[in-house]
């Protein structure tokens, strides 16, 4: 099995299992177990922090809600989250545009291509009904390359966690 049919099913429902903009990390976090901890998004600041399970980036507020998702793509092999497993699942990586804009149109998520700033050489899409984008880069090979597939949310209600609340192994709210 490759990954089109889980990106495709995160391009038409924002979703991959609990992962999602907007979702607590700890609700994400009892599904699929702890994620592995990136590091910091800024050298000064402990929050914003970036997380993963397997090529799902997250990046995280302090208020433990998901901002965005980055799912990179280019590697030989791809591990997505399992939905119902701790597990992450392996694909075989080199997606092509036509592999993955098939993938879109058989389960009718229509996309737009993305005009501003692309670099010679890349093409954005971006998918409705969430926006989530794919970005492919030419490489060495006749067929543009899915590189990574992204969703953000722009605005959240953000809350930091009551200072007697036990730590939740993710450390410490404080900036």
């Amino acid at each position: 099995m490759n990954a089109i049919p889980v990106l495709a099913k995160f391009a038409s429902t924002g979703m991959i299992g609990p992962v999602h903009c907007g979702a607590s990390l700890n609700e994400i976090a009892a599904v699929l177990g702890p994620p592995w901890g990136i590091g910091r998004v800024s050298k000064r600041r402990r929050w914003p922090h970036l997380f993963s399970y397997g090529d799902v980036e997250l990046c995280v507020c302090r208020c433990r809600r998901v901002t965005s998702m980055s799912i990179q793509t280019w590697r030989d092999r791809i591990e997505l989250p399992q939905p119902g497993s701790k597990d992450a699942v392996s694909h075989p990586g080199d997606l092509t545009l036509a592999a993955v804009t098939a993938g879109l149109d058989a389960i009718g998520c229509p996309t737009q291509p993305v005009t501003h700033h692309q670099p010679p050489g890349q093409l954005t899409l971006r998918a409705e009904p969430f926006g989530a984008t794919f970005t492919f880069q030419a490489h060495a090979v006749p067929e543009l390359l899915l590189a990574r597939v992204s969703s953000w949310t722009a605005v959240h209600d953000c809350t930091s966690p009551a200072e007697d609340v036990p730590d939740d192994g993710f450390g410490r709210s404080l900036t």
